[in-house]
């Protein structure tokens, strides 16, 4: 309030000087001198009329100046919850990585390009086992140190998200199907090394089996999971803690086949 009183006395000062000097001026012209009466009418006038009237138009300028900088400050955050929603509607919330309609999505959007690439589809081994040896929130963390392993190798050059609840995908646009098994053992390796500490104080360590696809031009989620799934099932049956891939040949007629 202080600077709106100040602007107003300011105000009016300039308007007791002017309202001083066009009194002088017009008396003087009239050949007459400038009394004391006509003085303080000249000053009285301009302070009672002039200095309400600033003060009203001063504060009411205030008042406008901080409903917009409170509706500035309203966008922003509004902006930035718009941000986090967004963020959120393509992240899954426990492991980081992109969630299963976001992978899908962007998996489709690359295999566009006409690229190719590979997908590994990695599962936690006996996953439900760990639930039920070492509780959900032992399973929590292994998930969580799974998808922390699979963003240190991968984010930088492909594409991972969550696909399922123990199952991740993972897809490297224009890769081969001998990197795409490098990729995968590499991955399997580092998981072998992971230690997660369970809610008892014990340890509990993981292993993933990881099923391999790979297309050499347009890719699709649906053909690429397919054989992925496949190659998935085969490391499952062989007994865990394994990376399946097929033979190029095969992977050939599988794709013509579900064109």
């Amino acid at each position: 309030m202080k600077p709106v009183l100040l602007k107003a006395a300011i105000a009016t000062l300039l308007s007791i000087i002017a309202s001083l000097a066009i009194s002088w001026t017009t008396i003087r012209l009239t050949g007459s001198s400038m009394n004391g009466f006509a003085a303080f009418m000249s000053t009285l006038c301009p302070l009672l009329i002039a200095f309400p009237a600033s003060t009203y138009t001063f504060y009411q300028n205030h008042r406008i100046a901080l409903a917009h900088q409170e509706l500035e400050a309203a966008h922003r955050e509004l902006a930035g919850v718009y941000r986090r929603l967004a963020a959120a509607a393509r992240i899954d919330d426990m492991t980081g990585l992109l969630n299963r309609s976001t992978f899908i999505k962007e998996l489709n959007q690359a295999g566009q390009r006409g690229a190719g690439g590979v997908l590994l589809v990695i599962d936690a081994d006996d996953f439900k086992g760990i639930n039920d040896t070492h509780g959900h929130l032992t399973g929590d963390r292994a998930l969580a140190a799974i998808a922390n392993v699979i963003q240190d190798l991968f984010g930088a050059e492909g594409i991972a998200g969550r696909i399922g609840g123990e199952e991740f995908g993972v897809f490297v646009e224009g890769a081969l199907l001998s990197r795409g098994r490098a990729l995968a053992e590499r991955l399997r390796r580092a998981v072998e090394r992971i230690e997660v500490r369970t809610i008892q104080g014990g340890i509990a360590r993981l292993s993933v089996s990881i099923g391999v696809s790979f297309v050499e031009t347009a890719a699709d989620f649906s053909t690429l999971m397919a054989i992925a799934d496949e190659q998935l099932y085969a490391a499952k049956g062989r007994g865990r803690n394994q990376v399946c891939a097929p033979d190029p040949e095969t992977v050939t007629v599988q794709l013509r086949t579900a064109s």
